[in-house]
């Protein structure tokens, strides 16, 4: 499997938010509690495949994680580390539409998802340790 220009640029930003200070953390004793966190994100009642969930803790680092093609997403506290930190968390939810040239270059990218839901988010969610089924129903108006 061959993977574009694109995928690897949006693994690599996804990898570099969650792993962000992984090299200045300590061993798992120095990890925060945690709580497993999975859901589905929709927009307009149709799965949202390959938008970025970002769950950002009031202190310490974000989790990530990426919708797939029926909007499942599940959040990843590392690499090896499922999870978000237990707490309350802001969250953004993000889809670039990015057209390409001929080459490979990037000619245009543009946000699909509404601002209330990134740049401007209204949502916040607390996680709890344990499971948590956090689904995300979002509209476009």
């Amino acid at each position: 499997m061959t993977l574009s220009k694109l995928q690897i640029s949006h693994w690599m930003f996804l990898l570099l938010a969650v792993g962000l200070f992984a090299g200045c953390m300590g061993g798992a004793g120095d990890r925060p509690d945690t709580g497993k966190v999975t859901g589905v994100v929709t927009l307009d009642g149709s799965p949202l495949e390959g938008a970025t969930v970002m769950f950002q803790p009031t202190e310490g680092r974000p989790s990530a994680g990426e919708t797939d093609s029926s909007g499942k997403y599940v959040l990843m506290y590392s690499v090896d580390v499922e999870g978000a930190k237990v707490g309350q968390h802001t969250v953004t939810i993000s889809k670039e539409n990015q057209k390409f040239d001929g080459d490979g270059e990037l000619t245009s990218s543009k946000e699909t998802v509404p601002s209330k839901y990134n740049q401007k988010t209204e949502l916040s969610e607390e996680v709890a340790s344990g499971e948590n089924t956090i689904d995300f129903p979002l509209t476009s108006k």
